[in-house]
């Protein structure tokens, strides 16, 4: 399967207004779509509607995610010393004494004031890392200064942690954070299939999922898809579509782990709307199969840029950069 846009086949595209494509479909979610559309003009493009066709068609994005473990909030390797290895944080604090002649105490502040050990299990930096792995290059060597040595594990940490309290991100879709009036459908299908259509196929831009549609957040950022659309053999106004998005997961087994853990994860769902030729143009959709359960929750975009910042206010996003070997 060639990994790049086959355009001449593929019409999975935004064409400007037409006569009814305006109309809302049952499922539709007016705040989501509007959303949509917002970002959709950010891209730098004024077509709103969705249209595809039949057909199998893959896209991947030009920038890859690196994998990292996440730092669970239960966990204490941030700021306690192991084994005679002292922890990121107490390197970095370390590092302000002896090459920056200041006094910090960022690996306390995490003990005493972001640690806890009754944590949900599903709490830590998962998100910090995805977005983190598709806005900078992997830390993928150690770096030493003076007689301090980060490992690479250090490095992806501290990095993560100028990651953590980044606000603003565009964000399609609202969280199900298990409230009663929180629709479990959302992202609904259609909506989704959009951000792909715009973000992977069209911009190829890697984009962030909430993989879980319940209220636990397990972010992944997704790099790659296989979509396949066919034509229902009875209902004119339904395609049914098939999509496999590759992943990049923190399922990895060292902290100073380099390169991509992929895995997959495929949904199925139903596009609703009507034919003009070969072109179908979409109203709405519903989730199928499986996916009516398991589906993602929201989707996270790209930024253009991002105010990186940390929950640790001892944490000095130049710092970071310093010990990582990147001016700015």
């Amino acid at each position: 399967m060639a990994s790049r846009v086959h355009h001449a086949a593929l019409l999975l595209m935004l064409f400007g207004t037409l006569a009814g494509c305006g109309d809302v479909a049952p499922e539709e979610d007016s705040d989501v779509e509007i959303s949509v559309e917002e970002v959709t003009e950010r891209r730098g493009s004024t077509r709103k509607n969705l249209v595809v066709s039949e057909g199998e068609f893959s896209a991947e994005a030009t920038t890859k995610p690196w994998s990292s473990w996440w730092f669970p909030t239960a966990e204490d390797f941030l700021f306690a010393e192991k084994n005679g290895e002292l922890s990121p944080l107490q390197k970095y604090d370390l590092y302000n004494s002896t090459f920056q002649r200041k006094t910090t105490k960022a690996a306390a502040y995490e003990r005493d004031k972001l640690y806890d050990a009754r944590a949900d299990t599903w709490s830590g930096l998962c998100f910090a890392w995805a977005l983190a792995s598709i806005m900078e290059p992997e830390p993928n060597k150690p770096m030493v200064h003076g007689s301090l040595r980060f490992k690479v594990g250090d490095l992806k940490a501290l990095l993560l942690k100028t990651y953590e309290a980044v606000t603003d991100t565009p964000t399609i879709g609202d969280r199900n954070d298990g409230e009663w009036d929180d629709v479990y459908a959302d992202i609904l299908p259609h909506t989704f299939h959009r951000v792909l259509v715009v973000e992977l196929f069209k911009n190829r831009r890697p984009f962030i999922i909430d993989r879980d549609a319940g209220h636990e957040v397990w972010n992944l950022p997704v790099y790659k898809a296989i979509t396949k659309i066919t034509r229902d053999a009875r209902a004119r106004d339904v395609v049914h579509v098939r999509t496999v998005l590759f992943v990049s997961t923190p399922d990895v087994k060292t902290y100073d782990y380099v390169g991509m853990d992929v895995t997959t994860r495929e949904y199925t769902y139903d596009l609703h709307g009507a034919w003009e030729g070969r072109r179908f143009i979409v109203r709405g959709g519903a989730w199928t199969e499986n996916s009516r359960a398991d589906h993602p929750d929201f989707v996270v975009l790209r930024p253009n840029k991002v105010e990186r910042a940390s929950f640790n206010p001892e944490i000095d996003v130049e710092t970071v950069d310093a010990i990582l070997g990147r001016g700015r």
